[in-house]
């Protein structure tokens, strides 16, 4: 357990980093770039993301569980490195020609920002963080992440000066995504060695990692056809206000997929150990436990959004507030689809029914796409995302279902800490009534939004005897003692 809050320690501040670091970035850019240029990019990364989607196939899921079920036994560590390796090189070399084939023959518009999103593919031949992430070393992998993002954020305020430089701010992006994988070969020796396999060996990992592919290939459809819909459908501009929208509710789901990612090698080693109750409660606790600061993130941008966007966007991009509204509940749905992902369905090998689930989200999707961009724009794209993740998530806990999980009680204390949510965005709301400055006002919003939830949620935690309360209380009596 203590390697667990290690782990989690770990991404937490990583993820928290990287959190903020947009931040400063994202106010910066869309005063510099522009909504054009940043929806140039948004839609050239889309094009490229079925690229490197296509190189990966499911490496990162199926190499992180195949690891973590050998993690003590270095010699088939050793083989299976290799074999999952071999074939990432192989499918990566394969993706690298069919991009080239669309630069040549297909790509007419920003040529040179498409070229240089191709570094992505290039990244794909070096991406082994799924070897760390197996063996539950997450301090590697996050020291590396830090220095590159800091690193990185510094390029961008001190080379990226105007809209001209949109393909400066790409180079960089991509270039210290590149580098920051290239950096873990390095420690690789530590782990595990590259050895000889036959054909054999590499052919047996084949099957196992196309069946995780497909639900990546459709969770890809509606994560990311949206931008490429949107630049076909509609305009760049749209594709900016809707790529400015998507960035404030992503960077707080950058925690959530921190501890995702923590937790997926855990579970697999737990039901590998058959230790199946164990696996089961901790499960149920992550999913409360994202569920209490899913809710309080998604309430808090929905209830100060009118009053932060025009603060950290600046003038122009008022209609970026309806669409982060909008956007706010992929929050709480997402969140639950990820742990259920990568805590459940992964680990237990339930990738059919993991299948099904980001098919019919794909489906959907698709469906309000057509319906939904051509009168509404990014809004009728952001609406058409949240009905995606919302079917998908759906179909996940149906899946779940006859499991005797709990899921009962958690949907009900899910609705309970909505309503608490709802309680603070009117609180919120009165705040903004107030005439003062609007920055000021911002503030006072964020200290009142964050007081109500707090008072509301340990009140309830407290009458319920939950066992969040005890997590609470039990620190704060040992520094009472201590002092």
């Amino acid at each position: 357990m203590s390697s667990i809050k290690k782990n989690l320690g770990l991404q937490t501040a990583y993820q928290v980093l990287a959190t903020c670091m947009p931040l400063i970035t994202a106010p910066y850019l869309a005063r510099t770039l522009g909504k054009e240029q940043l929806g140039i990019f948004s839609y050239t990364s889309s094009i490229v993301a079925y690229f490197t989607l296509a190189a990966m196939l499911g490496t990162v899921n199926y190499g992180t569980r195949s690891i973590a079920a050998v993690k003590n036994d270095r010699e088939k560590r050793n083989e299976l490195f290799s074999g999952i390796f071999a074939i990432q090189v192989i499918v990566t070399l394969l993706a690298c020609i069919a991009y080239i084939v669309y630069l040549v023959f297909f790509c007419r518009d920003n040529i040179l920002i498409a070229l240089i999103q191709g570094l992505a593919l290039l990244n794909c031949f070096v991406n082994i963080t799924w070897l760390f992430f197996g063996v539950e070393d997450f301090q590697i992998t996050v020291t590396r992440s830090i220095v590159i993002k800091l690193l990185t954020v510094s390029l961008i305020l001190l080379i990226v000066k105007n809209e001209n430089d949109l393909w400066i701010y790409t180079l960089i992006m991509l270039g210290g995504t590149l580098l920051s994988d290239l950096v873990l070969f390095l420690y690789l020796p530590r782990y595990a060695s590259i050895k000889k396999v036959s054909g054999s060996q590499i052919r047996a990992h084949i099957k196992p990692n196309l069946i995780l592919f497909i639900p990546l290939l459709a969770m890809t459809v509606y994560h990311t056809m949206d931008k490429t819909m949107l630049g076909a459908m509609s305009s760049y501009e749209q594709s900016g206000l809707y790529y400015y929208s998507d960035k404030i509710v992503q960077m707080p789901l950058m925690v959530i997929n921190g501890i995702g990612t923590v937790m997926l090698p855990r579970m697999t080693a737990l039901i590998t150990d058959k230790k199946q109750k164990e696996a089961d409660d901790l499960f149920m606790r992550t999913m409360e436990g994202v569920a209490v600061v899913s809710i309080a993130i998604l309430c808090g941008i929905a209830g100060v959004s009118n009053e932060f966007i025009p603060i950290f966007y600046g003038k122009g991009y008022d209609a970026c507030i309806l669409i982060t509204v909008v956007f706010c509940p992929i929050l709480l749905i997402k969140s639950f689809s990820v742990i259920a992902r990568t805590q459940y369905l992964i680990p237990m090998k339930m990738e059919k029914e993991f299948t099904k689930s980001v098919v019919g989200g794909a489906i959907a999707n698709l469906v309000f796409n057509f319906i939904l961009i051509p009168p509404l724009g990014a809004l009728g794209a952001a609406i058409a995302t949240v009905i995606a993740e919302l079917v998908a998530c759906a179909l996940q806990f149906i899946s779940l279902r006859g499991k005797d999980l709990g899921i009962a009680s958690l949907l009900k204390q899910t609705i309970i800490y909505s309503l608490m949510g709802v309680i603070m965005i009117i609180g919120v709301r009165f705040v903004a009534l107030l005439h003062m400055r609007l920055v000021f006002k911002l503030i006072l919003e964020i200290l009142v939004g964050a007081s109500i939830f707090s008072v509301t949620c340990l009140t309830y935690w407290r009458l319920s005897k939950n066992v969040f309360f005890k997590v609470i209380r039990n620190p704060m009596r040992n520094r009472v003692k201590k002092s």
